[in-house]
């Protein structure tokens, strides 16, 4: 006895021939709303790419020497790489201005939080500001009266346990 199955996929048994181009249909203008949104945000990142750069300068300066520094030990190793690496520098400087920028503040943030977990564990210290001296008159302290004095031999240990 043989058993004979059949599976469709999809809402509707009729075997439309728009059924396959609807959903490249949609692709299509998703992959173009999708382009367009990266445009206008590509645009948006090359009109602050001053902005971008200053910031990470001024957050952490040794994030761009590194990075150049990287690039350069790149042309010394693979010079075809160090020239590909540096055109696409050049193409995506807002991608990777903003690149340096989070990676300046993610330097700032652990350099804060190290500064932080030290303080807490050594303390804090504090400047102080020394005041001018001056000398005080105080009076004369007598000492005190006693009673009947001390014998000769006694060394003051016995009063202790008084």
């Amino acid at each position: 006895m043989t058993t004979q199955g059949s599976f469709q996929f999809g809402g509707n048994n009729n075997k439309s021939p728009f059924q396959g181009i609807v959903g490249i249909v949609v692709a299509i203008l998703f992959f173009f709303a999708l382009f367009y949104f990266v445009q206008i945000l590509f645009k948006i990142l090359w009109f602050l790419l001053p902005v971008m750069v200053i910031a990470t300068a001024i957050i952490d300066h040794k994030v761009i020497l590194n990075y150049f520094g990287w690039i350069g030990k790149l042309f010394k190793s693979n010079a075809v790489a160090g020239i590909a690496m540096s055109a696409l520098t050049i193409i995506g400087a807002p991608v990777v201005s903003l690149f340096l920028l989070g990676k300046a503040l993610l330097r700032k943030k652990i350099k804060d939080v190290q500064t932080e977990a030290d303080r807490q564990q050594n303390g804090e210290f504090v400047e102080y500001e020394e005041l001018d001296s001056e000398t005080m008159d105080l009076p004369t302290l007598e000492p005190p009266l006693r009673a009947d004095p001390p014998p000769k031999n006694d060394t003051g240990y016995d009063d202790m346990f008084r």
